[in-house]
């Protein structure tokens, strides 16, 4: 599993890593909090409500806000060639071309979902799709989030249902949505085989201090690495030492794909 998130000295005897924090959301508090525990500086702050205290330009910026945020943070990255993790949900969806934009500049880091276990839930799905059964089953993804939360499918159960199709699932899984219950959230998978035999895979988060202390980790390696984009996923795979049935990752294999080094 990932490891815990540590205050980071360059390797060259530099200053300490900085972090900038956008987003005053529950995982912004939580990065602040993991921030504090992990001895790491916070040197920049943006919320909606105050806007953005800069007291020097950090090493790292992490995106926690929300889609209509990203074009400041866009150019903050780009004017002062800040590495970005971005971790905001639905953000190709408006932004693609400013993302990729970035990405040509700076590395850039997208985690919508920080979440390992919830990336083991992914890989447990095209696991699956590869053991064919006779039966044809019938798939099932639900995602559940408190009230609170929009009532649309979130990306995460949108990209679970992608992990059985792209790897040669069939048929398509059905996306249910339930919005009530406890923090923070839950999403499960299930194939039933006529009405003898089902499978499910559940996953569920109770907090955010586990995900924010892997944002730390993930963001403490981004300055070393090229620009360009690479998914959680991907730096998931690398952290794990896997590799992804021989698949390309940008252009490369696992086994030569720079942030390995990174790593």
């Amino acid at each position: 599993m990932p490891p815990s998130a540590t205050a980071a000295t360059p390797e060259h005897g530099g200053p300490p890593l900085t972090v900038g924090i956008v987003g005053a959301g529950r995982l912004g508090g939580a990065l602040l909090q993991a921030c504090a525990d992990a001895g790491l500086p916070v040197s920049l702050r943006a919320r909606g409500s105050t806007g953005w205290t800069v007291e020097s330009v950090p090493g790292v910026l992490i995106d926690a806000s929300a889609p209509g945020g990203f074009p400041e943070v866009a150019a903050y990255c780009l004017r002062h060639t800040v590495p970005l993790l971005e971790c905001v949900s639905h953000l190709r969806e408006e932004h693609s071309g400013l993302l990729a934009e970035v990405a040509a500049a700076v590395p850039v880091l997208e985690a919508v979902n920080l979440s390992f276990g919830s990336y083991l839930q992914r890989r447990l799905a095209g696991l699956v799709a590869t053991a064919h059964h006779p039966t044809v089953p019938e798939v099932d993804v639900l995602d559940r989030h408190p009230a609170r939360k929009a009532a649309r499918v979130s990306t995460t159960a949108e990209r679970l249902a992608t992990a059985w199709t792209q790897a040669g699932g069939r048929p398509e899984a059905e996306l249910g949505l339930r919005r009530g219950g406890p923090e923070v959230s839950e999403h499960s998978i299930t194939w039933t085989w006529g009405a003898e035999e089902a499978l499910t895979v559940h996953h569920q988060v109770t907090s955010l201090r586990s995900v924010a202390r892997t944002a730390l980790v993930l963001a403490q390696h981004l300055p070393r690495y090229p620009p360009g984009l690479v998914t959680v996923d991907e730096a998931f795979h690398v952290l794990s030492g896997q590799s992804v049935s021989g698949q390309p990752v940008s252009g490369h294999s696992l086994s030569d794909h720079p942030m390995r080094e990174v790593f």
